[in-house]
């Protein structure tokens, strides 16, 4: 065998290449050690989210498991990919400058598969797809989805109790059986059951499926399963109860219930997957992966400038807007109300979290009782449009219908009607963000996020007003509270600091 021969075949992985590898993962927690943060305190604090810890490890193990796949010392930098990785910091800086933690942690877990994409070049990052994909499981996101769970719950489970012939009665997510009331609450949306659901279909699918056809179907059957068990545990726990005279299926029994239907669930789900996936004589075995070159080390040292000089301009960039969000004089409190008012007990309560002032009162309108609540949020002070923060208790109310209502200077109002066991709300409210007026907190947010980009932002507040009704007389106060709303709204504005 002649020398040419023996050393044709350069090195798998070489010392420069795993070197890159190592930089592009530490400049990657440097620059977002803000977004890693807050997405660890998330991973630790809620329950929903505590499968995020594993994600990042057993992404690592596929990627090992795929060594004889790669060639870390023939990577083809693909320089098109910069392109994304721009995008990611772009959408960090504005999760930055509005404090939205949802753009940092997705600007955070994909510019890391986008950077590795970037140094291993298409045909590389494409042996690791799954893994580089995967990493994506690490952003705490979907508890969004819990108000639209919650409906599609209830109304898949009043369903199957009509099929049983369960007398019902529904009132937003209230549903009254002759024995009880229930309520289709935030635990009870299924969003625990849902996120695993599909973190544990994307696994087996991966781990025990080649076909992408056979990946799809049961990924796609991983996300309906657990809305569709969720709807019959919900209409089992109500069933049990009806058929029990309310002797079962209420206080912790639902919740103990729910664990184990939801490990009942799993089993199904993987029955499932044994169902569809490949025998195992259908499964064909992966080709290792043969370098027929050495990448220069002129060519690693280029790869590895062009991210580094990107980052540290990326750094910069988040440098001013700390600054920018740090900088200016001391806020001013909000401002005193020129109407006659009195604090009145109410049953209605907002919850708000880090906000700079607030106010909380009552006056009469026409013989009704109007509760006011405003907070203010000024520059580096808190967050004003968060899920943190509730215009009402969920365990208290729920959200029946909604309409729009025209303020003085032809804006939008939105009026919330929000229903408890006991009595019917009207909710009013808008967001004035540096003097402009919004009723929708994903405009308001957005506006505020322009503001602080141009260095212009002030400050941000939001109005609610609330009036008890009943349902005999529910048309006659809409017309009240949308009268009052405009008579009230330009004086009440005045609340805010210029």
């Amino acid at each position: 065998m002649s020398d040419a021969n023996v050393n044709y075949s350069p090195i798998r992985h070489s010392q420069s290449g795993v070197i890159a590898l190592l930089l592009i993962l530490v400049i990657w927690v440097l620059i977002f050690w803000q977004g890693l943060v807050t997405a660890l305190d998330i991973w630790l604090i809620s329950d929903t989210f505590n499968h995020c810890l594993f994600v990042l490890p057993a992404s690592a193990y596929f990627i090992y498991q795929k060594r004889e796949q790669l060639a870390l010392s023939a990577i083809k930098p693909n320089y098109w990919v910069l392109i994304l990785c721009i995008a990611s910091s772009g959408l960090y800086a504005v999760g930055l400058s509005g404090g939205v933690q949802l753009f940092m942690h997705i600007a955070t877990f994909t510019f890391l598969p986008f950077s590795v994409w970037f140094l291993l070049g298409n045909e590389q990052a494409k042996k690791i797809l799954f893994p580089l994909f995967f990493i994506l499981f690490c952003i705490p996101i979907g508890e969004e989805l819990i108000p639209t769970l919650q409906e599609v719950t209830a109304d898949l489970s009043v369903m199957m109790l009509q099929w049983v012939n369960v007398p019902i009665y529904r009132s937003g997510l209230y549903i009254e059986i002759p024995e009880g009331r229930f309520l289709v609450a935030e635990a009870c949306s299924g969003i625990s059951f849902f996120i695993a659901s599909i973190v544990i279909g994307c696994l087996y699918a991966y781990m025990n499926m080649q076909s992408t056809v056979r990946r799809t179907a049961f990924v796609l059957i991983s996300i309906l399963f657990p809305i569709i068990a969720n709807a019959i545990r919900v209409f089992g726990i109500i069933l049990t109860g009806h058929l029990t005279n309310m002797e079962h299926a209420v206080g912790a029994d639902h919740l103990i219930y729910g664990w184990v239907f939801f490990s009942f669930v799993i089993i199904c789900l993987i029955a499932l997957g044994e169902l569809i996936r490949e025998k195992s004589s259908e499964l064909i075995p992966e080709a290792s992966f043969s370098p027929v070159h050495v990448t220069s080390k002129s060519d690693y040292v280029k790869a590895c400038g062009a991210i580094t000089v990107l980052m540290i301009m990326v750094f910069g960039w988040y440098q001013v807007i700390q600054g920018q969000l740090s900088s200016g004089t001391s806020p001013h409190k909000l401002n005193k109300l020129l109407i006659p008012n009195s604090v009145v007990a109410t049953n209605w309560q907002p919850e708000f979290v880090d906000y700079f002032d607030k106010k909380q009162t009552s006056f009469d309108y026409k013989a009704k009782q109007i509760d006011l609540y405003a907070v203010w949020y000024p520059k580096g002070h808190g967050e004003l449009v968060s899920y943190a923060n509730r215009m009402y208790l969920e365990d208290s109310w729920t959200l029946e219908s909604s309409y729009s209502a025209n303020s003085p200077d032809g804006e939008t109002l939105e009026v919330s009607q929000i229903v408890n066991s006991r009595s019917v709300r009207l909710l009013g409210y808008w967001y004035m963000v540096d003097g402009k007026v919004s009723s929708n907190k994903n405009v308001a947010k957005l506006y505020e996020i322009y503001q602080i980009m141009l260095g212009q932002h002030t400050g941000s507040g939001l109005v609610m007003l609330s009036m008890e009704s009943e349902y005999s007389t529910l048309e006659q106060d809409k017309r009240l509270f949308n009268e009052m709303l405009v008579e009230k709204f330009l004086l009440i504005n005045q609340v805010f600091p210029d």
